[in-house]
């Protein structure tokens, strides 16, 4: 599959399109440490590193490394949140995402995972699909135990120069 800038994938309540720049200000201001208390970021509101992020997953989507998603309300086109295909290889990819804080705990991250599983299953030919999450992060840590992924491996992962995370790699196997 060639990715590019007019995919879009549709759900119940969403529609996933690739991250462009007129979401800068939206990413800017909700990805927060509130958001991030699990993810290997620290976020300080600067709105040059947002730039930054767009323009490099905008470089990324066209060399076919990764696709960066912004996540909308179906119905009303309101940000949600962030979501992502990474490290596209012959062999793997990796999933992500991370939603508005006042929109978390309503299955969405669960509605988001399936519809990216989905979209791999039927544009990619790979062996597994990884999905990582901090073992504390007991919410996000349901999605893939929902979905048929199985436990890997876990790991440590410096979050910042004090703390670490220490991550749960989830996989899902194909058989192809």
């Amino acid at each position: 599959m060639t990715l590019n800038a007019d995919i879009k994938i549709v759900t119940n309540r969403l529609v996933l399109q690739p991250v462009n720049e007129i979401y800068i200000d939206e990413i800017n201001k909700n990805f927060t440490k509130d958001i991030t208390t699990y993810m290997p970021y620290e976020p300080i509101g600067n709105r040059e590193d947002t730039v930054n992020f767009v323009s490099s997953s905008i470089e990324n989507l066209n060399m076919q490394k990764e696709i960066v998603f912004v996540i909308l309300d179906k119905t009303t086109k309101n940000f949600i949140g962030c979501c992502g295909i990474h490290n596209i290889n012959s062999e793997s990819v990796e999933v992500g995402l991370w939603i508005k804080k006042d929109l978390q705990s309503n299955g969405l991250g669960t509605e988001i995972v399936t519809c990216l599983v989905k979209f791999i299953e039927d544009n990619f030919s790979i062996n597994y699909i990884i999905y990582p999450v901090d073992e504390k992060n007991i919410r996000s840590r349901k999605i893939p135990e929902k979905l048929g992924f199985e436990e890997f491996t876990r790991y440590t992962k410096p979050k910042n120069k004090t703390e670490v995370l220490n991550t749960i790699e989830y996989r899902k196997y194909y058989n192809n």
